[in-house]
């Protein structure tokens, strides 16, 4: 059984559009002179292979500790979703200039023409810069036909719908959802563990476009729930503020401001990555250093854990919608619309 907390290499990833929020931010060190967009905190996709960079395990990387713990390290949850990779990919992304307006497929259509998985995924946003928007769907009901002659006519930009955002806004992305983030925002994300992604329009960059795969799995119209906030339960120590789930993944904020306890019960990893203060995890008779910027991986068997300090983390693993969302906050007194504001696939009635 695997019962020690894995921290791992982040995978720095330039970007044209990239910036250095990780650094003013988070506190993270980055090469010199570099925009920086993506830090995979961890990650099993393709040859982004996160590798543990303290602890027995030194050296490992995530592949060869799957092949090594299995289920110990992924759970009986994450081993039902994807039994053959790690289920998710969790990062940082800082959008120094706009990000191009792209949208992702679902499974089936990735796999039957790119070989890979789907892209379901969640922003939480770390930061903003004052007055900062993303684009989030179309302004109105639109259609392929519409779309493609304004990309023809340059006319793409008047069918935008363009949403402000601040810190501590969610926002959910099923496939199909057009989106971009605009110049100035930095995001955690939690997806699924696929890099397929079709440009539809870039600002002029000259980079690749895929316009016929993208008007393919385009939703034609606005998007129902723009952003959230979450819903947040009072506990020993601290808030726990459930901000989005669906099949692939739920996506919490913890906010500890003594202790507060987790467990890691053999159903799902826990990823955490801190993005305010510094604190102590404790687990097995043992603690590990947690500062802010730091993302650390949980193997499920690990059982129960404490964080310790004044932090914000947030958590990320594969749940049962059920047992795992609903119901703690039935038992909290929500109701059934406001549930449903975080759970965005499965049953909340």
């Amino acid at each position: 059984m695997l019962k020690v907390p894995l921290k791992l290499r982040p995978i720095l990833k330039e970007k044209i559009w990239g910036g250095r929020n990780l650094e003013k931010v988070l506190g993270r060190e980055l090469p010199p002179e570099v925009k920086v967009g993506e830090s995979w905190e961890i990650s099993e996709h393709m040859d982004d292979v996160s590798v543990a960079c303290e602890g027995p395990l030194s050296g490992m990387d995530l592949r060869q500790l799957m092949r090594s713990y299995g289920g110990s390290l992924l759970g009986s949850l994450g081993m039902e979703l994807f039994p053959d990779r790690f289920p998710l990919l969790v990062k940082f992304v800082d959008a120094g200039e706009r990000l191009s307006v792209q949208v992702h497929p679902d499974d089936a259509y990735a796999l039957r023409n790119e070989g890979d998985l789907g892209k379901t995924e969640a922003w939480y946003v770390v930061w903003a810069e004052p007055g900062a928007e993303l684009v989030l769907g179309f302004s109105r009901d639109t259609s392929p036909e519409e779309v493609r002659r304004s990309l023809e006519e340059g006319t793409l930009e008047e069918l935008l719908r363009w949403v402000p955002v601040s810190e501590g806004d969610v926002v959910f992305l099923s496939p199909g959802t057009l989106h971009a983030l605009g110049e100035g925002i930095l995001v955690y994300e939690v997806q699924e563990s696929s890099d397929v992604t079709y440009r539809l329009y870039d600002w002029g960059r000259g980079r690749e476009v895929h316009i016929d795969k993208a008007l393919d799995v385009l939703e034609y119209g606005p998007v129902e729930l723009p952003k959230a906030r979450g819903l947040t339960l009072e506990e020993a120590g601290g808030y726990r503020t459930f901000l989005v789930a669906c099949r692939y993944f739920a996506l919490e904020r913890l906010e500890v401001f003594s202790e507060m306890a987790g467990e890691c019960d053999g159903r799902s990893f826990h990823a955490l990555s801190l993005i305010e203060g510094e604190g102590l995890l404790v687990c097995g008779g043992g603690s590990l250093e947690v500062r802010r910027g730091e993302s650390l991986l949980l193997p499920a068997d690990l059982g129960g854990y404490r964080l310790e300090g004044r932090l914000v983390a947030l958590l990320s693993f594969v749940p049962d919608l059920v047992q795992d969302v609903v119901g703690p906050l039935r038992e909290a007194g929500y109701g059934k619309d406001e549930i449903g504001s975080v759970v965005r696939e499965g049953t909340c009635s």
